[in-house]
């Protein structure tokens, strides 16, 4: 089952990465049969006799944190969605800590891994080998994805699945022939998806199973996978992948730190970045994010302190449980080591991008698992207990951690006030008078006039057509691109368009010039729009972590030029932007359809070709999306 768990994603009304194999209805029918599952579950564990289950309270608080965090969300409805998956990993993870204790009960359960995960990897190589489906091809640019929605899926999932099947080949389990089997179609798949973080994350595994199992000789092997991985990655940085997307993340780890300045509290909500991104993201950053590329990120801006607290916590007490079970040589014990390994080594995909089958499928459920295939806890129980914790220490760390709730709640209620036109009508912030988050963020300048009180207070009086607080506002901010891109606000809210562009171009908002460079281009002033667009080409060649908005903007520089009459200008400069972003069918596209116009059949044909190798659909070459006006 754990292969289909990306579908779910198409619940949530967001935007998908990528294409879905399974159709919704049937999406739905594996939710609803998931659900049956988890009320059986449920039943048996009220009605089996009460007994200690050390890592379930733990796990259970983060249910709850999630809970917290959608019931006050932007959009709880899609956070319900996540806290309903993550409660029934929670039934799962509860299930096997509590009946799984034998070893041939283990046994059948690591058999349907085993099995289910090969044919997950055959079925992800046939699909890239086959190109098919041909968009699911041309959104991975050619790297392995089978179910798994995006390459990174995959190789998370992979990153678990080799390792422990591995461990389960090198047992005497009987399962040994299907387990090598499943190695060799894992390790295959998994170099296709050609995931960086990925690759980096199965060395780490791998690396950390070392450590497990040679715990006095095995740094040195440890440190020679890592060594290898990083030398790996960096020759075959930009294969499959295009080279204009190598700088995106950073902008959207920026607008996720925002996130949690605003709403430290219990977070946006679940599966709500998405929903916020606009309001946070920085001036010229990505267009677009679904999340924040890194769980720790991600968890922190959906869900807050109080998320990652409860993460926190529940990892501390498994790593805890587990090192008091551990036997040191028993087959099942190199099988429990291989899954710790492997959640290791998600962890260290996750520091760069965010995996939701890791979250939902395979965290708590192999949690468990390798607590079960630990031993049955007694070594555990045996432990010393810890020492008993100093009075006043203990209650100076509540009145902190209380105090620090206070104003994180303080500080989420006001920006919940102030942003409530973005939320979900069904939302808690949708209901908060704006008037509330305007003076609790007055109140909270006095007291701490931080940079990011400064730039909401900026936005939302120039929202309210204030502009005279929000200059004022505006001017208290260390000059920078923050400072320069709310000025640009200003000055285009009062009509001055030549300022309101130059302080755009200043703050390197591509997107903020565009609409000028647009308007102009409708209006017939070719000549100024293409004069405009090449000070934001200057402006984004200065700022070397921008190449995608470079490209892009090359591209308008070759469409301009072609509608003034330069065609020798406009095919260097579509030139110019497939160099930058050699995957991208719309520049090959019209840059093949400039050639076709000047007589050059033969370069038609060359550009051509290439769009149609990255996008064997022709789908993206005929796209509705923005293209160069033909003459």
């Amino acid at each position: 089952m754990i292969p289909l768990y990306p579908a779910f994603i198409t619940l949530t009304g967001a935007s998908v990465p990528g294409i879905l194999v399974m159709p919704r209805a049937v999406t739905i029918l594996l939710l609803a049969f998931l659900a049956v599952v988890a009320v059986l579950w449920i039943v048996l564990l009220v009605s089996a006799p009460a007994e200690p289950l050390p890592t379930v309270p733990a796990v259970a608080a983060f249910v709850c944190a999630a809970a917290l965090a959608a019931a006050l969300g932007f959009d709880p409805l899609g956070g319900a969605l996540f806290v309903t998956i993550l409660a029934g990993g929670a039934v799962w993870h509860a299930t096997i800590v509590r009946f799984v204790r034998d070893p041939q009960t283990i046994k059948t359960i690591l058999g349907a891994f085993v099995v289910s995960g090969a044919l997950a990897s055959l079925a992800a190589i046939t699909m890239v080998l086959s190109k098919t489906p041909a968009a699911l091809y041309t959104i991975g640019h050619g790297r392995a994805i089978g179910t798994f929605v995006v390459p990174g899926e995959l190789a998370g999932y992979l990153i678990v699945y080799v390792p422990v099947a591995f461990a389960v080949a090198r047992t005497g389990l009987g399962l040994r022939a299907l387990a090598y089997a499943g190695v060799a179609l894992g390790g295959v798949a998994f170099v296709l998806t050609f995931s960086r973080a990925g690759w980096i994350g199965m060395a780490a595994a791998i690396a950390a199973f070392v450590l497990l199992r040679r715990r006095r000789s095995g740094a040195r092997y440890a440190v020679a996978v890592m060594g290898a991985a990083v030398i790996l990655v960096a020759l075959a940085f930009n294969a499959h992948h295009d080279p204009s997307e190598n700088f995106t993340r950073l902008s959207i780890w920026e607008a996720a730190l925002r996130t949690v300045e605003r709403f430290p509290l219990s977070g946006a909500g679940p599966f709500d970045f998405a929903h916020v991104y606009p309001i946070v993201r920085m001036p010229g950053g990505e267009p677009v994010a679904l999340h924040a590329h890194s769980i720790v990120l991600t968890i922190a801006a959906e869900t807050g302190l109080i998320g990652i607290a409860a993460l926190c916590f529940g990892w501390w007490r498994f790593v805890v449980a587990l090192r008091g079970r551990l036997q040191p040589e028993t087959d099942l014990a190199r099988v429990a080591a291989a899954i710790a390994a492997g959640l290791a080594g998600t962890w260290i995909q996750g520091l760069i991008d965010t995996v939701t089958v890791v979250i939902f499928g395979l965290w708590l459920p192999f949690m468990a698992l390798a607590l079960a295939c630990a031993g049955d806890g007694r070594r555990e129980s045996a432990l010393p207990a810890h020492a008993p914790p100093r009075v006043l220490a203990s209650r100076i760390a509540a009145v902190a951690v209380v105090a620090l709730g206070l104003v994180c709640a303080f500080v989420q209620t006001a920006s919940d006030a102030v942003y409530a036109s973005a939320a979900s009508p069904r939302s808690v912030p949708a209901h908060l008078p704006q008037q509330l988050g305007t003076r609790w963020y007055a109140a909270l300048e006095r007291v701490a006039p931080l940079p990011f009180v400064e730039e909401v207070m900026a936005d939302d009086a120039l929202r309210r057509g204030d502009l005279t607080a929000a200059a004022a506002h505006a001017a208290r901010l260390h000059d920078g691109a923050l400072r320069s891109d709310l000025e640009a606000r200003i000055a285009a809210a009062q009509g001055h368009d030549g300022e309101a562009i130059r302080l755009f171009l200043r703050a390197g908002d591509a997107e903020a010039v565009q609409p000028f460079v647009a308007t102009w281009s409708q209006r017939g002033r070719i000549r100024d729009a293409y004069a405009l667009e090449l000070r934001l080409r200057d402006r984004l060649a200065a700022d070397e972590t921008r190449p995608n908005a470079l490209a892009e903007s090359w591209w308008r520089l070759g469409c301009l030029a072609t509608q003034l009459g330069d065609a020798r200008e406009g095919a260097a400069d579509y030139e110019r932007a497939i160099v930058l972003a050699p995957l991208n069918t719309k520049y090959l596209s019209d840059a093949g359809a400039l050639a076709q116009a000047r007589g050059d059949a033969n370069g038609a044909a060359s550009y051509f070709a290439r769009a149609r190798e990255i996008d064997p659909s022709g789908a993206t070459l005929d796209a509705s999306g923005e293209r160069c006006p033909r003459n």
